[in-house]
């Protein structure tokens, strides 16, 4: 039973390290950069739901680059709290988007589901490398792609997809600044 247990979990554990390689070497930042990232986004979406307020569940924090976005539909009270808890991180930049309060026709998690299969279909997007978030409709893109060529097939994608209303493009290119060790 217990050889079982630790075959299982090494199974498991296998098939869990694939998966990050996978999303890791799809990425075109390197693990240092990702890991940076994904430590920033963290710190900031921890403190905002530190906040004694239930809107820090509605602003979405990306990083890529250290460039930091803030995503949501949110009070003007916030969204100042966000902007103010993002630059205290330091990032290199925040960029917030804010939706206005909408409505639709098409509820976010279907759209956002036909949004991914669409993604996931087109020939010439690696849909794991770009992150969406959607709300009434309007939809973001946001990520880090291979080149412009991909950067416009994501956009046009996203534009087509049945009960999207409008698609801001967030999309990066790789970075080629050099890494600096201290």
């Amino acid at each position: 039973m217990q050889r079982l247990s630790v075959f299982m979990l090494l199974a498991g554990l296998t098939f869990l390290h694939g998966c990050t390689v996978y999303g890791i070497y799809k990425d075109q930042r390197l693990v240092d950069t990702i890991t940076d990232d994904k430590t920033l986004s963290a710190g900031i979406k921890s403190e905002l739901l530190k906040e004694n307020f239930t809107g820090g569940w509605s602003v979405a924090v990306y990083s890529y680059y250290g460039n930091v976005f803030l995503i949501g539909e949110a009070s003007q009270n916030v969204q100042n709290k966000a902007l103010a808890i993002a630059r205290r991180h330091k990032p290199r930049s925040v960029t917030p988007h804010w939706f206005a309060p909408a409505k639709s026709d098409v509820s976010d998690i279907v759209l956002a589901t036909s949004l991914r299969k669409e993604l996931i279909q087109t020939g010439g997007l690696s849909s794991t490398r770009i992150d969406t978030e959607v709300n009434a409709g309007r939809v973001v893109l946001l990520g880090v792609v291979g080149d412009d060529d991909e950067k416009r097939l994501a956009v046009r994608t996203a534009r087509e997809v049945n009960g999207v209303t409008s698609v801001t493009n967030y999309l990066m290119l790789p970075s080629t600044q050099k890494r600096t060790t201290e």
